[in-house]
């Protein structure tokens, strides 16, 4: 994780996180003498699966932008004492930090660790894993130091004990706990992330992509979604995933093959039967015909049969060939039809549950971490849900996380088996695991109320 600074002005507190990239090895920094060089020294961290809370949001968003805290660029494994330098130190490159008794090594890259004008470098510290790392780094922030490029083979012995750096534990209390969404998250041409990782793969499914999932949104996952966009009659370029395309998107997936109904073409003035009720009910369904349901191919199905195939175009006039007619392009128009209307009724139906979904979190749940000693508006969610389910008393719901609210929260936990003991990681603290169990009960209830007309 990379903490993100400013020429001239240093942000301690505020992290960005990049791409970790190899470099090109300059030898611009392998001189034979020591060279002293002014830093802009910030910090990264290796995130690990179902932490408290992580600084983007999740572990998948975490590791696609941290390089996956495994390894630097030059392939060697992530440990104390390893720095990210700008691509002109080789790796190898050994730098001396004397003002925080830290002597590293270079064995990483990253997007943001550059050489500024003025002869400033950044270069970023390895602090750890997980929770603590994560801690560690923003406990670092940015610092402006001097330090000492040595050469090859003169250089002192590496140095650096992760101990001597304080792990403040407050300062990720605060990081938001990520409220999930059923939509794919909104991104944009030119992104790299899980989340573009994901549209891929939607798109894959429907046929629309055909590369190899990378992450990354370039022009094929753009030219993929434009010609679904154009499939479900959406306007746009596929420059972006909106919430109305993600719904789209996702209720297109939903719908199983089994489910798409048959319709058989050769059907015209005279046809009779099962068939052609079907072909009354499809055209009743998408608004083209108003007539009875009775399996007859009369004058009123063809003139139906007719107005469709002009407004889709499946024809140019009455004088064409086919006009009147169920022959395959009318057969396909009709199912091609159909199919857009179910899921764009299935996507109404998930924006819907998303706006409850987001309005039902935002004020019902907490939306950061919290444990014993914390206080506010966010602790007084808490409290008000687990008065609602049974495990604290009204009156204790006053905004203070005490020992009361961690006793309930703790039965909560183990009740719903959040936890199975309660020496489990995570016991008696409200994060993401917790916070899942509890908004599904949430949106359950707020949905049943919206079905209901309340």
């Amino acid at each position: 994780m990379y903490f993100e600074t400013l020429k001239l002005r240093i942000y301690p507190a505020a992290i960005v996180l990049t791409s970790l990239f190899s470099a090109v090895v300059s030898p611009v920094y392998a001189a034979e003498a020591p060279q002293k060089q002014k830093f802009v020294v910030t910090a990264y961290y290796s995130p690990l699966p179902n932490q408290c809370c992580y600084y983007r949001g999740g572990y998948e968003e975490e590791i696609i932008f941290n390089g996956q805290g495994i390894k630097g660029a030059d392939g060697t494994g992530v440990y104390p004492g390893m720095i990210a330098a700008p691509p002109a130190y080789p790796f190898g490159t050994v730098i001396e930090l004397p003002s925080i008794g830290v002597v590293g090594t270079v064995h990483d890259r990253g997007g943001r660790i550059i050489e500024w004008d003025g002869g400033v470098h950044r270069i970023d510290l390895w602090m750890g894993y997980g929770e603590e790392g994560l801690a560690r780094a923003l406990s670092w922030g940015a610092r402006s130091v001097e330090g000492v490029v040595h050469a090859k083979g003169s250089a002192p012995k590496e140095h650096f004990e992760l101990a001597d750096f304080d792990a403040d534990r407050s300062m990720i209390a605060s990081l938001s706990v990520p409220i999930q969404s059923d939509l794919l998250p909104e991104v944009e041409a030119g992104y790299t992330s899980n989340a573009v990782r994901k549209l891929q793969e939607a798109l894959a499914t429907l046929g629309y992509f055909t590369e190899k999932t990378n992450a990354h949104y370039g022009p094929a996952t753009q030219d993929a979604l434009r010609n679904f966009q154009m499939d479900y009659g959406i306007v746009g370029d596929g420059t972006a995933l909106t919430k109305e395309v993600s719904a789209i998107l996702l209720a297109a997936q939903s719908l199983k093959p089994e489910n798409v109904p048959t319709l058989e073409e050769g059907l015209r003035t005279g046809s009779e039967g099962d068939n052609v009720r079907q072909a009354q009910k499809l055209l009743r369904y998408l608004d083209a015909y108003r007539g009875r349901t009775d399996g007859t191919f009369d004058e009123s199905l063809r003139t139906s049969v007719l107005s469709f195939q002009l407004s889709t175009r499946v024809i140019g006039n009455e004088q064409t060939t086919g006009a009147g007619t169920i022959g395959p392009k009318t057969r396909d128009a009709i199912l091609k039809a159909w199919k857009v209307k179910v899921v764009r009724q299935k996507a109404e139906i998930l924006l819907r549950k998303e706006e409850v979904r987001q309005k039902a979190l935002v004020e019902a749940l907490p939306t950061k971490t919290l444990s014993k000693g914390d206080k506010g508006t966010e602790v007084k969610k808490l409290q008000t849900f687990l008065v609602s389910a049974g495990y604290l008393p009204q009156i204790d719901a006053t905004g203070n996380f005490g020992p009361r609210t961690e006793a309930a929260l703790l039965k909560y936990q183990l009740d719903t088996n959040i936890i199975a003991t309660k020496t489990q990681k995570g016991a008696g603290i409200f994060g993401p695991a917790t916070l899942s169990a509890f908004s599904e009960k949430v949106i359950a209830m707020e949905w049943q109320k919206v079905r209901s007309g309340s």
